[in-house]
């Protein structure tokens, strides 16, 4: 049953840390009423201590002010920290949710998001939502706390100022709500147009021996230079509307304080209002105006973290098309009984890649797969290996609906090797026991020699310690091969698939392999999908697929001797050396 989708918003983000955050709410209220006590005893000092030159009153007042200002620091040094601190701890569950999720996306979909992208996601964007919530939002709660308390104390000191100070907020809703957005828009392009750039620059690293061969350098700098002036392009077009947004408001701003102090100047000298007043109201009015410009300039902010969580969304609402059943249950010891009951399936509707795929292997029997590229020889090891799940019939192990399983107590007892199999940076000995990490240097030796690896491995400048760069970039083809059959065979597993496991092996080791996997694996149950015939011959039983289809089954000899599909497709193999022989055997 579908796990139901939640999407991560910015509250769920910080629920799990109330606390820490009512705590950075009560510091910065605290510092926020500290910081107003200035301005009025400036007012105090003009309006009664200088004209009653009242020096004691002036000596008691500067101690208080230190002291408050040095409790103020104190308040604003544990908001920083704490604030900081808890950014810190909600970008790392974030991270920690993201990558939990990854290797649970479904893998049509996953191939749709390059490796960049995701590293994109956990990187720039979770970073993008750090800062807004934990720098530039904090600062908005402070700024809007600011204008309240602000507000109030003016209105206090001279509503009619106050009334025409404030009249310059519409015109700044105006302009803000006109090119937010905008902004948002170009934002979200701008994150996407990097993801691309990210994904492109991913691939020609990883492909730069290709792009070498093929003298590619040139074409590759020609695109990137395209997608770096579209960057620009939208970029500067984007830093435009912003320069207009701030220049727009400082300059309303300063021509509202130019208007005040002309009309509060009036004021004082018509004796309606005091000089201390006059400067406590200006003082103040600085206090309002800088929160307000820093509250429309937060926008751009809150609009990359909201582009960068809805990209992180993008992900986390991926399911996997395979998700465990609901009352699933743990498979008990697998004895290697597999059987598919008239199976298919499409990755694209109406384009069936497996049609009626109807077999069984027994316990310890070898089960040997070809047939031509694009047969479905690889889809029908990723239907065993419950990547998929079919679009018609039903997988049997052991006489056990494969999706009624647990999939990780089903998988931690099968083990799989691909032709381009994946190593991990990192040494070969921590690749091997990949799959068993609590393996002993004995059984780590011991799988390498039925991979036909200790040999060398042990030439190696560091042996088993030897590290074999990102996917094993410092080994050759065959070498990566055979690290990777011995991480499946460390595990003792019940079932063993080898997917075109030794295409890079010379002949002589391909058989000393398949000899040594044959004893290791001795009554327990192994599919060998393979191009190369040699491979296959010893199987107990060979599928022979051809457009999704199995057109025969049976032994090696039974099926060449019956000179169907099989025989030709062996006979193109082998036409040089074997037709003789086969003519002669018959």
């Amino acid at each position: 049953m579908p796990a139901q989708k939640t999407s991560i918003t910015f509250c769920s983000l910080l629920s799990p840390y109330r606390a820490r955050i009512a705590a950075v709410l009560f510091l910065m209220l605290s510092a926020n009423l500290l910081a107003l006590v200035l301005p009025w005893a400036i007012k105090i000092i003009i309006d009664d201590i200088l004209t009653g030159k009242d020096a004691d009153s002036l000596n008691l007042m500067m101690p208080a002010l230190v002291a408050i200002l040095g409790l103020r620091s104190v308040f604003g040094f544990l908001r920083a920290y704490l604030s900081g601190s808890t950014g810190e701890r909600i970008v790392c569950d974030l991270r920690q949710e993201i990558c939990d999720h990854i290797p649970r996306l479904s893998l049509t979909s996953i191939n749709k998001i390059s490796p960049a992208q995701i590293l994109t996601r956990i990187t720039q964007d979770v970073n993008s939502l750090r800062r807004f919530l934990f720098g530039d939002a904090v600062e908005f709660i402070y700024a809007f706390l600011n204008i309240g308390f602000i507000a109030a104390i003016l209105s206090f000191v001279n509503v009619k100022l106050t009334v025409l100070s404030l009249s310059a907020l519409p015109l700044f809703a105006v302009i803000y709500f006109l090119l937010i957005p905008e902004l948002k828009n170009r934002h979200s392009r701008l994150r996407d147009m990097h993801g691309v750039l990210s994904s492109r620059f991913s691939e020609v690293l990883n492909g730069i021996r290709m792009v070498r061969s093929f003298a590619g350098n040139a074409r590759e700098r020609q695109l990137f230079e395209t997608k770096q002036r579209d960057i620009l392009s939208v970029a500067t077009r984007t830093h435009y509307l912003h320069s207009w947004l701030w220049v727009g408001i400082e300059f309303f701003t300063s021509l509202g304080i130019i208007g005040i102090l002309w009309i509060g100047g009036s004021d004082v000298m018509a004796g309606r209002m005091t000089a201390g007043e006059l400067v406590a109201f200006y003082t103040y009015l600085g206090m309002l105006f800088s929160p307000v410009i820093r509250m429309v300039v937060i926008n751009a902010s809150y609009q990359e973290a909201l582009a960068a969580l809805n990209r992180i969304n993008d992900v986390m609402n991926i399911d996997d098309e395979v998700p465990e059943a609901e009352h699933s249950a743990g498979p008990g010891k697998i004895e290697g009984r597999v059987e598919f009951k008239k199976v298919s399936f499409h990755y694209t509707a109406g384009d069936p890649v497996l049609k009626d795929i109807h077999f069984a292997a027994e316990s310890g029997e070898t089960i040997g797969i070809v047939g031509a590229s694009g047969a479905g020889k690889t889809t029908l090891v990723s239907l065993l290996l419950r990547f998929f799940d079919p679009d018609e019939g039903e997988i049997l192990i052991d006489g056990k609906k494969l999706k009624d399983l647990g999939l990780d107590a089903y998988r931690r007892q099968i083990a799989v090797v691909l032709q381009d199999d994946f190593l991990f940076s990192g040494t070969v000995e921590d690749n091997i026991k990949y799959g068993k990490p609590q393996a002993s240097r004995e059984d780590i030796v011991q799988a390498a020699r039925i991979a036909q690896a200790h040999p060398f491995i042990s030439e190696l400048a560091d042996g088993y310690k030897t590290e074999v760069g990102e996917r094993g970039f410092n080994l050759s083809c065959g070498q990566r091969q055979r690290i990777a059959i011995a991480r499946a065979v460390i595990k003792n597993p019940s079932l063993l698939i080898l997917d075109e496991a030794t295409s890079s092996v010379d002949a002589l080791t391909e058989n000393d392999i398949q000899r040594s996997i044959r004893r290791f694996m001795k009554g327990k149950t192994v599919f060998l999908v393979a191009h190369r015939f040699s491979t296959v011959m010893e199987s107990d039983k060979i599928l022979v697929l051809d457009k999704g289809r199995i057109v025969e089954a049976g032994g090696h000899n039974y099926l060449l001797n019956k000179r169907g599909f099989y025989s030709s497709l062996y006979l193109e193999q082998f036409k040089d050396e074997d037709r003789a022989s086969l003519s002669q055997r018959q």
